[in-house]
């Protein structure tokens, strides 16, 4: 039996469908809720349809904390992590995760995110560029994602989530992992539906946080932490690239949102990334 823990906020449109969706999976399954005292119906429907419902009073949601109480609540060896805003495509979708526990060594695996067909094209184009077969993942310092993931609980016995970070707290946790002698494995048959289409401002403080995160989680050379090393170059790049995919895809809105959207997301990083520099 395989202990499948869902974070949950005021997701009265999704959760149905996830939970129902991991009800489908061939391998049986205990779901625990963690559910951050929602108000929008969200908590009726996990009592109905997951076997526990944990409340995490409103104002308390610290990451690190629910995923390491979720751990202490459950039992199984691999504890499957699945976003209440992220329904499985397929039947397969636990049974192809947990087949990237193929060594000992194997820490940590994670699923395929698609965007949902209701997803913006530069916001699915970020989806595709950062998941898709992960190809990409190969370049970058590290990739990983809680968001439809499992871990090994012998793992997390020995080094448990950091409870001082309110952003990237699976990144934290597997880049130490990873400096640790552990292996994270990506398992793109494994998939779910997960995107949003942010608004300008709720781009700039997720980016905010990502470059905050970054900063406290890596080690920075001079140039590596430079404006044009860690923001300049990384922005241009991404334009040129949403415009390629904007000219291909035939996608006036792509073409013209798409400076905007870099430039918002190079300030905000930017800015969480100097302010965790001088922490």
């Amino acid at each position: 039996m395989i202990d499948i823990v869902v974070r949950a906020y005021n997701d009265i449109d999704l959760i149905r469908e996830t939970l129902e969706g991991i009800r489908r999976q061939k391998t049986p399954s205990r779901i625990l809720v963690m559910d951050n005292e929602s108000k929008d119906g969200t908590t009726q429907i996990c009592e109905e349809l997951a076997d526990r419902v944990i409340n995490v009073p409103a104002g308390t949601y610290v990451p690190g904390v629910v995923l390491n109480q979720a751990m202490r609540e459950t039992e199984s060896e691999f504890v499957v992590f699945l976003n209440s805003d992220c329904p499985p495509l397929t039947s397969d979708w636990l049974d192809t995760l947990l087949a990237g526990f193929d060594e000992k060594n194997v820490g940590a695996v994670f699923s395929r995110q698609r965007p949902r067909p209701d997803c913006l094209p530069l916001f699915a184009k970020d989806t595709e560029d950062t998941f898709g077969d992960g190809a990409r993942q190969e370049k970058w310092k590290h990739c990983f994602s809680m968001a439809s993931s499992a871990i090994r609980r012998s793992v997390w016995n020995t080094m448990q989530f950091s409870e001082d970070i309110q952003y990237s707290e699976d990144i934290d946790w597997t880049w130490k992992l990873r400096q640790d002698g552990g292996l994270i494995r990506y398992c793109p048959a494994s998939q779910v539906y997960h995107s949003h289409n942010y608004t300008l401002k709720q781009w700039f403080r997720r980016q905010y946080g990502e470059g905050k995160a970054d900063a406290d989680i890596f080690e920075w050379t001079a140039w590596e932490k430079s404006w044009l090393r860690y923001s300049g170059i990384p922005a241009v790049r991404q334009v040129l690239a949403d415009w390629k995919y904007a000219l291909k895809n035939r996608s006036a809105q792509a073409f013209i949102h798409a400076p905007l959207l870099r430039l918002m997301q190079m300030l905000g990083r930017r800015k969480g990334f100097l302010d965790g520099i001088h922490t």
